[in-house]
């Protein structure tokens, strides 16, 4: 089975991110997306970002199934409010022969319908994600994350060690194969990585990948640019064929590619 986990950055390298996943589509099971707009009205394209970016998903993986997990409505990337509708969020794609057998949503914190966002984002809602699934007589749980990005600093506070032992505690809940993936907006050394990692293989580490920013990312090859936020957990009972991280320019984010058993 493979698995690609992406931050999409909105959709900003648009054709480049279409071309990718459309190449990668028939041999790909699951798709975990972060930064993903959705819209109702007729609007494609907000500033950089694409609005409709779920549906243009939805066109290219007609052969899965998708959930849609909403962090936050009436914002694009920035504080301001905007005039017509527009939410955000996670979506976990799923090919069409795999029964799901639960899916979850459970906000770790803040408000998805909060109406003012601060400037520094420190209030914008955290999401948990998850799919559960059998193959083959074995139960998988797959987990979408998208960390909070307040502050900047991607150390450890207490909030972001309270959603560790959150994610944690939900993962020890589940049996059989786990897997989490996603931009957890931490480095490696923290504790909040670290409490992951007491159950959990950090494919990271394991793989030793060098970074998962791109070079798109506005602070690269600056002193400030953060080689770390994406990780890739799995629990003893996934079997690893292969991890890999390529470089490839179609967000601000590397693609985690998970080939496994």
């Amino acid at each position: 089975m493979k698995l690609i986990s992406l931050n999409t950055w909105g959709g900003k390298i648009y054709k480049p991110l279409l071309d990718f996943i459309q190449k990668h589509s028939q041999d790909t099971d699951i798709f975990c997306f972060q930064e993903v707009y959705s819209t109702k009205s007729d609007v494609k394209q907000h500033k950089a970002i694409r609005a409709n970016l779920l549906n243009e998903l939805i066109k290219i993986l007609s052969n899965f199934q998708f959930f849609y997990s909403i962090k936050m409505s009436g914002f694009d990337s920035t504080p301001n409010p905007v005039n017509f509708h527009l939410t955000a969020g996670k979506v976990i794609f799923i090919k069409n022969r795999f029964k799901v057998n639960t899916t979850g949503d459970i906000l770790l914190y803040g408000d998805r319908e909060e109406k003012s966002l601060k400037q520094d984002f420190s209030n914008l809602a955290v999401t948990l994600q998850s799919v559960e699934f059998t193959i083959q007589g074995k139960k998988f749980t797959v987990v979408n994350i998208h960390g909070t990005a307040f502050p900047g600093t991607k150390l450890d506070t207490t909030l972001r060690l309270e959603h560790s032992n959150k994610i944690k505690g939900f993962l020890n809940s589940k049996k059989g194969a786990k897997i989490i993936v996603g931009d957890f907006n931490l480095l490696p050394e923290t504790q909040s990585i670290k409490i992951l990692e007491e159950d959990m293989q950090n494919l990271i580490k394991g793989f030793n990948i060098k970074r998962t920013r791109s070079n798109l990312s506005p602070f690269y090859g600056k002193t400030d640019f953060q080689k770390f936020a994406d990780y890739t957990f799995v629990s003893p009972e996934v079997n690893v064929i292969s991890f890999t991280v390529p470089e490839i320019d179609v967000s601000d984010h590397l693609p985690m590619i998970l080939e496994f058993s």
